[in-house]
């Protein structure tokens, strides 16, 4: 599939805020993501704070999994 959008990319940033809702925020349709014209920006940011910090974890570590495969690849670029 698809890889997992980043979170330092502002062009893929709405996908990023639209994903880790879907994985990590409890729902079962879509209006439990967000309110009716709420950002998904904002809908994360709302859901942060009452987001377990074991799911923030894993978001952090999606992040650096991103993270060291640009190192790796500037290290074989060099």
């Amino acid at each position: 599939g698809p890889p997992i959008p980043r979170q330092d990319r502002e062009n893929i940033l709405e996908c990023y805020h639209r994903l880790m809702l879907i994985l990590f925020k409890p729902w079962r349709c879509i209006d439990d993501l967000r309110i009716k014209d709420q950002s998904w920006k904002d809908a994360f940011e709302t859901f942060l704070p009452e987001c377990p910090s074991e799911f923030k974890e894993i978001m952090d570590n999606m992040q650096l999994q991103h993270e060291c495969r640009d190192s790796r690849d500037d290290y074989f670029d060099s």
